[in-house]
């Protein structure tokens, strides 16, 4: 027993003098990893303007570690800095020497990162009629305004938001500010916006500088025919609708938010093209010349980012109120060229003054041009002639002038009528030109597209948040379909936008910095 328990006091010396041995080396340690811990974090801070090096350098010799301190390895771009550290120091043993551990090392290493994200946001609105229901109108513009001050970030912060907003209802207004920078077809001008193919669907990108096809300037239904305009055009001519490309103007956002309003019908597959189409790098010349004439901040001269940047975030927030409707647009024959119809507005003061003529064939048989009147009101004077009121003073209109000015409905009606009850006009050629305006894409197809084009968003890494708000069930299964995830899709009703489009920018914002 005497000789066990010399054995026994004896390992319990030597365990207990290693446990001192052990303690110093945690001790040392420890003071060491705090002191890393906070020069890596001082360092990788943003607003610190001193070399990150020299940072940690400071921080290790205050504390009386400088010989321990090994090596500093930053990485830094624009908006990202990540500092790693280390440091190692050795300590002389007093007990574990008598087992041959002359020495302990006691290591340190920490890395931290701060990277302030280069984010684009693209919000896809629907603006179409039946927003104006029970002011959900009215609450989508306080959702979205609110979502802008969130996400804004003040001016001089790190790091860039900008905020590009689509409104869409049966078509997307691109607007005579930014028209000039894309590349449409010629067409005529009264009006912006643009249709695309199928195939178009399954890429982001939409090139500014390929000829974009301009959708037809008309109203389908108005059959008002003492217009000198159509009221209620198919492409909204608003300068309120249109997008808003890649702006970190808080103010000029809110208030074209606050101006949208609703009316026409729903192609979310329409709004969510060209919403993607913002943030892809194709677009990145339209930006450039936006920044070079001020219209966006100098700063995003380099946007759209590309997909594998590092220092870029891209989010895409699409909502509906309602499921995609049929789009439409005049038949082709009547996008261009010229009319049957001839106008002598020579010197009147009221464009009311101006005097029309159709131009109807003789069906008996004669090459001869036959005109009709329509001034002309009984049927004592003569409505038709060899040539146009106004003779050689009157001149033929084109498609888009004549279409600029009348519905379909009212051409037809004002310019036919007659003519058919006379025989000059068809009831073929009647009712071609009273429904001059042609289906393009039906609800099914678009839905197909909005799909498509969702994906191809979600496949280059963009995060697409949507929302049904107050939607019937397919507006809702294709929201539910375009989201990133099922956390990404939000069901939601009245005042409940608000809460959403708020919650949405806090993980945005969440994403924006990492430490």
């Amino acid at each position: 027993m005497t000789i066990f328990s010399a054995l026994f006091i004896v390992l319990l010396l030597g365990i207990t003098g290693a446990s001192v041995d052990i303690m110093r080396q945690e001790a040392v340690r420890s003071s060491m990893q705090g002191t890393i811990d906070r020069a890596v974090l001082a360092a990788a801070d943003l607003e610190q303007n001193r070399p990150p090096v020299a940072v940690v350098e400071d921080y290790v010799a205050r504390a009386g570690m400088s010989d321990a301190l090994s090596d500093v390895i930053v990485d830094e771009g624009l908006n990202y800095r990540v500092v790693t550290a280390s440091s190692a120091r050795s300590l002389d043993t007093f007990f574990l020497r008598l087992s041959g551990f002359d020495q302990l090392l006691a290591p340190a290493r920490a890395t931290a990162e701060e990277k302030v994200a280069n984010v684009e946001i693209a919000l896809v609105l629907d603006v179409s009629g039946s927003m104006g229901n029970y002011d959900r109108i009215g609450n989508l513009r306080d959702a979205a305004r609110a979502f802008v001050d969130t996400v804004i970030q003040p001016e001089g912060a790190p790091g860039l938001t900008t905020v590009s907003v689509v409104p869409y209802s049966a078509t997307v207004n691109i607007g005579t500010g930014l028209a000039p920078y894309f590349n449409l077809e010629e067409t005529h001008d009264y009006s912006h916006c643009v249709a695309f193919d199928a195939a178009d669907f399954d890429e982001t990108a939409v090139d500014p500088a390929a000829t974009l096809r301009r959708l037809g300037h008309f109203d389908p239904y108005s059959t008002y025919e003492n217009a000198t305009a159509i009221s209620n055009p198919w492409c909204p001519t608003a300068e309120t609708s249109a997008i808003i490309i890649h702006s970190a103007d808080s103010v000029l956002l809110r208030e074209r938010i606050g101006a949208l309003s609703a009316g026409g019908n729903t192609a979310t597959d329409l709004g969510m093209k060209l919403g993607v189409a913002l943030l892809d790098p194709a677009m990145r010349p339209v930006v450039q010349q936006l920044a070079a004439a001020g219209m966006v901040p100098a700063t995003a001269n380099a946007r759209p980012a590309e997909y594998d940047d590092r220092e870029a975030l891209k989010f895409v927030v699409v909502m509906t109120d309602g499921d995609n409707t049929s789009q439409y647009d005049l038949k082709p024959h009547y996008r261009t060229g010229f009319s049957e119809l001839w106008i002598d507005d020579r010197g009147n003061t009221y464009a009311s003054d101006d005097r029309f003529s159709l131009r109807v064939r003789d069906w008996s048989g004669s090459s001869n041009d036959v005109w009709f009147q329509e001034r002309y009101e009984s049927d004592a004077q003569r409505r038709y002639a060899n040539q146009p009121d106004g003779g050689t003073g009157a001149r033929r209109m084109t498609h888009a002038e004549v279409f600029a000015r009348f519905g379909s409905r009212a051409v037809a009606r004002r310019f036919m009528t007659q003519p058919y009850y006379d025989g000059y006009v068809s009831y073929s050629q009647y009712y071609d030109m009273y429904y001059a305006a042609e289906a393009t894409v039906g609800a099914a197809e678009a839905d197909n597209r909005l799909s498509r084009i969702c994906a191809a968003a979600r496949a280059r890494g963009m995060v697409v948040f949507a929302i049904g708000f107050e939607a019937p069930a397919r507006g809702q299964e294709a929201m539910r379909d375009c989201a990133s995830s099922a956390a990404h899709y939000f069901d939601v009703e009245g005042v409940e936008i608000a809460d959403t489009f708020h919650a949405i920018a806090r993980q945005i914002n969440s994403l924006r910095l990492t430490e």
